[in-house]
């Protein structure tokens, strides 16, 4: 990182910000809920990347996505 500090997001990119991260906490929502015991792993990685990551869902849910793709190449 350069130390700079960041370009504040305009009116519309902070909409756009808040409506990519309440799309990823419904997806998010929707998975924790689920009662599946074959799932129970997913929850628990997504759980793990969600704590890592407060405040963005949207980062959680892609790093959790990717972490499953890498275990699972299908």
């Amino acid at each position: 990182m350069s130390g700079n500090p960041k370009t504040p997001l305009s009116a519309n990119e902070e909409v756009a910000l808040l409506d990519l991260q309440l799309q990823a906490l419904e997806i998010i929502e929707e998975i924790m809920s689920g009662t599946d015991p074959a799932e129970a792993g997913a929850r628990a990685s997504l759980s793990l990347f969600v704590d890592r990551n407060p405040g963005q869902p949207q980062r959680a849910l892609l790093l959790h996505m990717l972490s499953i793709r890498r275990t699972n190449p299908n």
